[in-house]
């Protein structure tokens, strides 16, 4: 699962950030200060760290300079909003800079944006087994390597990134199949199915593409 780290002082902005990111399906430690970040990034790993500008203890593109920071992603989220602050914010070392206030449609479509552009990324979704080759449309796993169909190419990329996080079917239709309106359709199970006869080694008893009974679907590597 996509690990991500936020550093936001406001309390109730925090913690409703915080919320709808772990609805996203990822991944997500909160903290408030500087000082608390720089712990956190001392000892953890992540993909991509969200940071407000006015933090209690500094400003926060001093992460920016962390030892770590190459190995992640960094976005500003931030009330300095001006043309000015946000070039200052870039050139200090950000990947991407979104004013508040701003649109949580947005800001997932940025994350998913910036992951792919992380070092390293793009190219393996979920580890050595479960590698998705962007060129050729395949997936490495258990079976060997299978070839998969456009959708069925978006939707493993999309279930791998959110690995271990449950899905519902209602935004796979709109994130996925593109749907506007929600439509009565099995066109998630079909696929489903059509998928695990050639990724599972026993389709009849899945162990990585599940479905949860009236919650969605997940993907468990």
């Amino acid at each position: 699962m996509t690990k991500l780290l936020l550093v936001e002082d406001e309390i109730t902005l925090g913690d409703t950030i915080r919320l709808s990111l772990i609805k996203m399906g990822f991944e997500c430690d909160w903290v408030k200060t500087l000082k608390e970040a720089r712990e956190k990034l001392n000892h953890e790993s992540y993909d991509l760290m969200i940071l407000d500008r006015n933090l209690p203890d500094g400003e926060g593109t001093q992460l920016l300079k962390h030892p770590r920071r190459k190995r992640m992603m960094a976005l500003i989220l931030s009330s300095k909003s001006g043309v000015e602050e946000r070039v200052e914010g870039l050139r200090r070392g950000a990947d991407d800079y979104l004013p508040k206030p701003f649109s949580f449609k947005e800001l997932e479509a940025r994350i998913h944006a910036l992951i792919r552009r992380r070092p390293g990324g793009p190219e393996t979704h979920s580890g050595e087994l479960w590698k998705l080759r962007d060129e050729s449309m395949t997936i490495e796993c258990e079976t060997g390597e299978v070839a998969l169909t456009p959708l069925e190419f978006k939707f493993m990329k999309y279930m791998l990134e959110r690995k271990g996080a449950i899905v519902s079917k209602d935004r796979l239709l709109r994130d996925v199949w593109g749907f506007s309106f929600l439509p009565k359709t099995r066109t998630i199970d079909y696929l489903i199915t059509q998928l695990r006869k050639r990724i599972e080694l026993d389709p009849e008893h899945p162990k990585h593409l599940l479905t949860v009974r009236g919650a969605g679907v997940k993907f468990e590597p």
